[in-house]
């Protein structure tokens, strides 16, 4: 009985360690460096930022995922663009263009009073802004790197942002 007992302990043992490990593995992929800076302040925003890569939320395996983003000649990228001096947000959203207003404390910024224009496309570009837009109002923290900007979700996405005139 024992032996069953730690046999039984061992793959248990083996079956968390390899969790653990997939976690980490997986959060390298949306996790900030050491050096990122949290919550900067607005200045330290300003320019045009555009939606590189959208990591999804760990499924039930641990694995980070990546949520498809248009691509093509045809296909506009989802950008955001800061503007500290007059304290707004706008940009392209997938379909139609936004605006918001930036609020900053010491704590760092909070975008609010999304407004956007009201032009349908596809199914599938429609379900995109959707859920950019309700990321984008609904945040739990930014984070910039140098050239990066990482947009991390209460819901565990995080959308990673390449400053304009720096892509890849």
């Amino acid at each position: 009985m024992a032996q069953i007992r730690n046999l039984y302990l061992s793959r248990l043992a083996r079956i968390s360690g390899l969790g653990v490990l997939c976690l980490l593995v997986g959060c390298a992929h949306v996790m900030p460096p050491c050096n990122a800076k949290t919550s900067p302040p607005a200045i330290e925003l300003s320019g045009t930022w555009i939606l590189e890569r959208w990591s999804l939320a760990p499924n039930s395996k641990g694995e980070v995922r990546p949520r498809p983003l248009p691509t093509g000649a045809d296909a506009q990228a989802i950008a955001i663009q800061f503007d500290a001096r007059t304290n707004v947000v706008s940009g392209f959203s997938g379909c139609n263009r936004f605006t918001a207003q930036i609020t900053e404390d010491p704590r760092g910024i909070s975008i609010d009073k999304i407004a956007s224009t009201r032009i349908a496309c596809s199914a599938d570009r429609m379900e995109l802004e959707r859920a950019f837009l309700y990321q984008l109002n609904d945040y739990q923290r930014l984070v910039r790197d140098d050239d990066r900007l990482l947009l991390i979700g209460r819901d565990q996405n995080v959308l990673r942002f390449v400053q304009s005139g720096k892509l890849k």
